[in-house]
């Protein structure tokens, strides 16, 4: 795509964009459930999601019925937060689209959490009740059985008549790199936002099926998938997670021609045995984050992709502008030189000066309005923003991410900042998964950071460790191991783990040097004993399986499903 046919296509999207907000507000819509509900009115018969697994998918007319229910059932309880802890199905979209009908806030629960850590969550964010899955000490409401009920015919729009466009339609927990999970608005604006900007730059349409195995209780599945099924009257087809082996079979079965991902997805799928039909799907276009360079390529080829549209993004950040739709491989987003968005977006060094194109910097976002509301908890938000930076009375949201900027205007995602990694398309926070290991008992100093690894995007989790007592290959390994388990979710637990016999070094202030064990990473195996997690248990890291490590041919973690 040359560059005056990518400045014309920009422009096109954002007049597109400008004018659909235009005649919302003409509609008097207020809510994301506002939109729904036209697109109920728009697409009564047409399908809405397709369980897999399910014989039957649901209309829009069907979904929109069982989200009534829900909505009746909600305003009954007279709460403002109400949890859901539930897997992607049908019935998760029900509820979601239920609350937001009620005028109640969706507070989403990560399923994959512990027990403990998510009746924490719930408690500290102020959620009574929840709907789904139980969660310790929180009343929990099994939604089928709302679903069987009778519905009065009593849900109208007057229930969520003092809801705005800047009021949170749904909560999602991020992990940031102060170290906890925090409660992240999505505002019903965001919300109606990004359907809006997908469903154009992925040309969606009524005809559309759109292969959702994210979490719904995450961004991507949830905010930019579904919601551009809402928009463009497409059809969602949502297994409960991903599978190497079903993935071909699901979208020729099921006919989808969009897929959202992050790039670890694809990861796996190019790692798996190779067959001469491939590329025989009804797939066309892919939409998401993480497919870098050269895996990009590789996709496209191998299974007959034809367009990509990557884009940058975090939970608690105003929308962003950075998609990249243009075909060029590795990059997070597009912007024309010289466009007024261009000022939105800015890269700065650590005295928050603006970089020259081409250097690496912090990624700073104007915030709409002066206006921020990032996290459930409003301190919270202080620690991300940025006041008076360029100008009397700007407002900037700080992204902890380094980006850089080329001078036709592509941004290209460098690293994360701060002390945190990213894996599997998750935030790990270094502080929580310390705190769980020495909350074993068996460990007297724990030091976690990312490490990277051949064949794998984003940073494995390694611990080096001083423990209290013995921690050898054998049981009081598999204990510990079970312990973090039932501590941290599957993303979190440490896959490479080293032992150490005395403390580790520190500075003057007694801080770990942290950045010199990243630099070491897990080599030293004849100086320190390392232990690998591979096929569900640490086992020894010897010379042979550091060779495949280091080769790109070991799958670390659990068993994949393949």
């Amino acid at each position: 795509m040359d560059k005056n046919t990518m400045v014309e296509k920009y422009n096109k999207y954002a007049n597109y964009e400008t004018k659909r907000w235009q005649d919302l507000a003409e509609q008097n819509v207020k809510s994301w459930a506002d939109v729904w509900e036209k697109s109920v009115d728009r697409w009564s018969e047409c399908q809405i999601v397709h369980q897999v697994g399910c014989i039957s998918p649901w209309t829009y007319q069907e979904l929109d019925r069982a989200a009534d229910k829900i909505a009746e059932w909600a305003i009954s309880l007279n709460q403002k937060y109400i949890g859901v802890n539930q897997n992607n199905s049908a019935i998760f979209l029900a509820t979601v689209l239920g609350l937001a009908k009620a005028g109640v806030v969706a507070v989403l629960f990560n399923v994959r959490e512990s027990e403990q850590k998510l009746s924490t969550l719930a408690v500290n964010s102020g959620v009574k009740i929840t709907i789904g899955q139980p969660i310790p000490s929180i009343k929990t409401y099994n939604p089928n059985l709302i679903l069987e009920s009778l519905w009065s015919g009593g849900t109208s729009a007057e229930h969520r008549r003092q809801v705005t466009l800047d009021d949170p339609a749904v909560i999602i927990f991020t992990s940031g790199t102060s170290g906890r999970s925090k409660p992240a608005l999505f505002s019903h604006r965001r919300m109606i936002g990004a359907g809006i900007a997908w469903s154009l730059r992925t040309g969606m349409s009524s005809d559309s099926k759109c292969y959702i195995t994210l979490p719904l209780y995450h961004g991507n599945g949830l905010a930019v998938a579904f919601s551009s099924c809402v928009e463009a009257g497409a059809c969602a087809v949502v297994r409960d997670r991903f599978s190497v082996r079903a993935f071909l079979s699901d979208v020729r079965t099921y006919n989808c021609d969009s897929v959202v991902y992050i790039g670890e997805l694809w990861r796996y799928l190019s790692q798996s045995p190779q067959q001469l039909d491939d590329s025989k799907n009804p797939v066309q276009v892919i939409f998401g984050n993480g497919l870098t360079f050269p895996l990009w390529d590789m996709v496209l080829e191998r299974f007959g992709i034809e367009r990509v549209v990557e884009h940058y993004g975090a939970t608690e950040m105003p929308a962003s502008a950075l998609t990249n739709w243009t075909g060029r491989p590795g990059y997070c987003g597009f912007i024309p030189p010289g466009h007024p968005d261009t000022d939105n977006v800015v890269l700065v060094d650590e005295k928050f000066k603006v970089v020259a194109p081409g250097e690496v910097g912090e990624a700073l976002l104007r915030v709409p309005g002066n206006i921020y509301r990032g996290y459930l908890d409003p301190q919270l938000d202080e620690n991300k923003l940025w006041r008076n930076l360029f100008e009397s009375g700007d407002l900037w949201w700080r992204s902890g991410d380094l980006l850089s900027r080329d001078t036709e205007g592509f941004f290209m995602f460098v690293d994360r900042m701060g002390d945190s990694f990213r894996w599997k398309g998750e935030n790990v926070s270094c502080v929580e998964v310390e705190e769980a290991i020495l909350s074993t008992g068996k460990v007297r100093e724990a030091v976690v950071y990312g490490v990277s690894i051949p064949g794998e995007s984003g940073k494995v989790g390694m611990a080096s460790i001083l423990p209290i007592e013995c921690l050898q290959e054998g049981q009081t390994l598999n204990d510990f191991l079970y312990q973090l388990q039932e501590l941290l979710p599957s993303y979190g637990v440490p896959h490479i783990i080293r032992l150490v016999e005395q403390h580790h070094e520190t500075t003057s202030t007694m801080k770990i040097i942290k950045a010199n064990l990243q630099i070491e990473g897990f080599k030293q195996i004849e100086k320190y004993p390392h232990f690998i997690l591979y096929q569900g248990r640490y086992v020894r890291l010897t010379r042979d399986l550091l060779s495949a490590l280091e080769l790109g041919r070991l799958n670390l973690g659990f068993r994949l499903i393949l």
